[in-house]
């Protein structure tokens, strides 16, 4: 974890970076309507814009996470060094915010049978997957696993835990319908439902052109877990 930043360095500008414009005390400007009641400041929706685009720029144009550094993120956001770490602690923290701003919400399936619930769960996946610009920076984030899995881990727990879970609750459900077999691992079926579009799309870098392959990762998937399974 980098060291905290001084109080008399908040707002300065590293070496070599552009300053942020300052009021007369040395400390980037804020709006009376963004200041607190305590004379403290709101953080600027503009500025969390900036850092977090300029953090997905570098990574998406073949920034290493080693060689990712605040400065870096700082001078391409036009911000102080002190203004990305009163938002964020550290490196891994603003990356995993630059990714998570990237997800979309998952979109809800209630009321559909369970193939067609599991079916749009996984092509929601490959409608995501269609951001080339998101797969050049989670085939980073990979190639970061074996040296930090904490931080693919921590990714796993923010911005996908939304989608796992929807899939996990679909999944319950139809185990509590008995249209899967008792017993079903939930966690190794979510594996098995996720792994073959994210391979395709993150590992391969191969488009997926319609819902054809999710269909078929699912049949596959129920050929074997259905309590009954369907007839060919």
């Amino acid at each position: 974890m980098p060291p905290a930043v001084p109080p008399e360095a908040e707002g300065a500008a590293p070496a070599g970076l552009r300053p942020v414009p300052a009021t007369g005390d040395g400390r980037d400007p804020a709006p009376p309507a963004q200041r607190t009641a305590r004379g403290g400041r709101q953080r600027d929706p503009a500025a969390d814009r900036a850092i977090l685009e300029s953090t997905l720029g570098l990574l998406g144009e073949g920034c290493s996470f080693s060689a990712l550094s605040m400065d870096l993120v700082a001078q391409r956001a036009g911000v102080a060094r002190a203004t990305i770490y009163r938002r964020w602690r550290n490196k891994e923290e603003l990356v995993l915010a630059a990714l998570s701003s990237l997800d979309v919400p998952v979109t809800p399936s209630d009321g559909l049978p369970l193939r067609e619930r599991l079916v749009d769960l996984v092509d929601q996946i490959r409608h995501r997957g269609q951001d080339t610009h998101l797969h050049r920076l989670l085939a980073g984030l990979l190639g970061e696993a074996v040296h930090r899995p904490q931080l693919v881990e921590a990714y796993e727990n923010t911005a996908v835990a939304a989608r796992r879970d929807a899939m996990r609750q679909v999944l319950r459900d139809g185990l509590d319908s008995g249209e899967l077999r008792p017993g079903l691992d939930v966690d190794q079926a979510i594996e098995l439902l996720t792994g073959p579009m994210l391979a395709r799309l993150i590992l391969r870098q191969r488009p997926v052109e319609s819902a054809a392959f999710a269909e078929a990762i699912v049949d596959t998937f129920l050929d074997g877990t259905r309590s009954n399974p369907a007839p060919r």
